[in-house]
């Protein structure tokens, strides 16, 4: 009756060099140089993303450098922050660390028709 949402992880020690769009939540614990737009992206606490970032939430434990477009964006505790931040809703932790330019507004990109994430990560080549 409800499908279940999907979740992809790129797991520790894993580097993708490469743009990630796809429907569904991705967990990230490794590293990505590009693009990455998806609906639910969680960021842990060795995450590391250089580019930008699309979705509906995100939820920022690691690192962050580039600009992140969303309607949530939450900031933990912890989390490093660097570039441009557009949002419907923000939280940010006491103890982040957030060095960027704050602008509160609906999210202005539409997500486009895309893939499930796992078959997009699937696809890709991981350096490690």
């Amino acid at each position: 009756m409800f499908s279940k949402p999907n979740k992809a992880i790129v797991r520790r020690n894993r580097t993708i060099k490469g743009d990630i769009r796809g429907k569904g939540e991705l967990d990230l614990r490794g590293k990505v140089n590009g693009t990455i737009e998806v609906d639910v992206l969680t960021i842990g606490r060795k995450g590391y993303v250089k580019g930008d970032v699309i979705a509906d939430t995100v939820r920022i434990m690691g690192y962050v450098q580039g600009s992140i477009q969303a309607r949530q964006v939450i900031v933990e505790r912890g989390a490093h922050v660097e570039g441009e931040l557009s949002y419907e809703q923000l939280s940010v932790a006491a103890e982040a660390d957030l060095s960027a330019k704050l602008t509160p507004r609906p999210l202005l990109k539409v997500l486009s028709d895309r893939q499930p994430v796992e078959k997009v990560l699937a696809s890709l080549k991981a350096v490690a």
